[in-house]
């Protein structure tokens, strides 16, 4: 009886050290999980058929000394559904756009191609210089490697007059990440001189109630603001660009002034009627 005992024992020690060992091998055998690379916070992978909205508003004010504020804004409204692409490199969709005041677009087609670096739009290609929009765009956030954290920083060189800035130089930094959600939040801050895009050399002013038209000098500009992707989907962004400006008429002499420029993205969830 004692001898069953002891072979049974040993029967089911032996059992226990193979599984142990087996339980082991199988650990040693497992890949340890890779980080997030770069790509898997800020690259888009969408499905035809999925819907995007956002909510944006833009602001540009000039004030000065001896005159009045000189205020523009637009608000405005946009709901992208996506389309299948013959390219995985290509988004394309169909957009809805109101701009309150202004104009509205209906179920017009286009699409992001070069990773959101040039827009399509009813036919016409162009160098994308928007200062946001619905997907991550490395124009101005640059092209990180490897994981994100917290800390980290990259520059990013800006080498034309963009929405709301000069060209010139900013720094972005990762502020903090959630590998669970895919999300990361980006802050940019930079610097340049000049005037943002377009042709702005000439303004109309207001003083003691009445108009003039008066020559406009850019100079220095700062901006900075931060955003947040989640797998490559704008799920909010803001932006403020200070820029130094010199006004100047026969009638009005010389004026320094301070012009502001800001902007915002909020994704919204569903369709938008617009």
């Amino acid at each position: 009886m004692t001898s069953r005992i002891s072979q049974v024992a040993g029967l089911l020690l032996s059992a226990c050290s193979l599984a142990v060992w087996t339980d082991v091998r199988m650990l040693a055998a497992t890949p340890k999980p890779k980080p997030a690379d770069a790509a898997y916070y800020l690259k888009p992978h969408l499905k035809a058929g999925q819907v995007l909205s956002d909510i944006t508003y833009r602001v540009i004010a000039t004030h000065g000394p001896g005159m009045e504020d000189s205020v523009w804004q637009v608000p405005a409204t946009g709901t992208y559904t996506i389309v299948r692409s013959d390219s995985a490199d290509v988004i394309s969709w169909n957009v809805s756009v109101r701009m309150d005041g202004k104009m509205a677009i209906q179920n017009a087609a286009g699409d992001y191609r070069d990773d959101g670096k040039t827009m399509c739009f009813k036919g016409k290609c162009s160098f994308t210089t928007d200062a946001s929009g619905p997907f991550f765009n490395p124009t101005f956030w640059g092209n990180p490697q490897g994981d994100l954290k917290p800390g980290m920083s990259w520059t990013v060189e800006l080498t034309q007059p963009w929405e709301l800035g000069p060209p010139g130089k900013q720094t972005v930094t990762v502020l903090s990440v959630d590998k669970l959600n895919g999300m990361v939040v980006l802050k940019r801050e930079g610097q340049g001189v000049g005037s943002y895009e377009g042709k702005h050399d000439v303004a109309l002013i207001k003083r003691d109630g009445k108009q003039y038209r008066v020559d406009v000098k850019h100079g220095s500009a700062h901006w900075v603001g931060q955003a947040v992707f989640q797998h490559g989907v704008v799920v909010s962004d803001e932006l403020l660009c200070n820029t130094d400006v010199e006004l100047s008429s026969p009638e009005v002499g010389t004026i320094q002034a301070q012009e502001r420029q800001y902007m915002s993205l909020l994704q919204h969830p569903g369709a938008i009627e617009n």
